[in-house]
C-alpha cells in the first residue's frame, strides 16, 4: 500500500512528527504547500497533518476543497497544538475544520511546542492576546496555568510516543489489506 504524509508546518513540530510517521509506516513525506491533488493520485492512503492556529489546522483547507477527489483513499488527520490534550478542546477543534464531508475522517491529536524566540508578526500578538485572556482570569486550572508558563519561558511537548495510535491505525489498515 502506497501511503503519503502530507504536512503544513510553521515553527518544526508538525514536521517533526510527520517525520516520525512516515519512518515508522514506510510512507512518502510531502510538504502540503509543494504538492497538488494529482500528485496524491497515486496513494491509497493519505495522513494529513497541520499545526493549530487560532483553533484552526493549518492546511486541512487543502483536504477539505479536495476531498471529493481523495474519497476513494484512506485518509486519517493529525493536529498538533500547544494546548491540545483538554478533550474540550479537542471537541472544539473538531466542531471548527471538520465540516461536512470531512466530519467523520479520523483525527489524532498530538502536542507540540512554542519556542517564544521563534514567533514574530501576528502570532507574537496572538499569542500576547492570549497569555493575558489567561493572566486576566484570576484563578487558573493547572492546564492553563502550564499553557501560561509555556506562553512564557517556551515549552516543548513534542513526543514520539504520541504518535503510535495513529501509526498503529495505520499498520492494521495495512494489515486489513494484506499489502504490507
Amino acid at each position: 500500500m502506497k501511503i503519503a504524509v502530507v504536512y503544513t508546518s510553521k515553527y518544526g513540530t508538525t514536521q517533526q512528527y510527520a517525520q516520525w510517521i512516515a519512518k515508522d509506516v514506510g510512507a512518502d513525506l510531502l510538504r502540503q504547500d509543494a504538492c497538488k491533488v494529482k500528485d496524491l493520485e497515486k496513494y491509497e492512503c493519505l495522513v494529513f497533518g497541520g499545526p493549530i492556529h487560532a483553533g484552526g489546522i493549518l492546511g486541512i483547507r487543502f483536504l477539505q476543497k479536495n476531498y471529493k477527489k481523495l474519497s476513494d483513499k484512506k485518509i486519517f488527520v493529525f493536529a498538533v497544538g500547544l494546548n491540545i490534550e483538554d478533550p474540550a478542546v479537542q471537541q472544539e477543534c473538531r466542531e471548527i475544520n471538520f465540516v461536512k464531508t470531512i466530519k467523520d475522517l479520523p483525527c489524532y491529536f498530538l502536542r507540540g511546542g512554542y519556542d517564544p524566540s521563534k514567533v514574530t508578526g501576528m502570532d507574537k500578538r496572538l499569542m500576547g492576546i492570549v497569555k493575558k485572556m489567561i493572566a486576566g482570569k484570576g484563578e487558573m486550572t493547572e492546564s492553563e496555568r502550564e499553557l501560561l508558563d509555556a506562553i512564557e519561558q517556551g515549552a516543548d511537548y513534542t513526543s514520539y510516543s504520541a504518535t503510535y495510535d495513529l501509526v498503529y491505525a495505520i499498520q492494521t489498515l495495512h494489515l486489513e489489506t494484506k499489502s504490507w
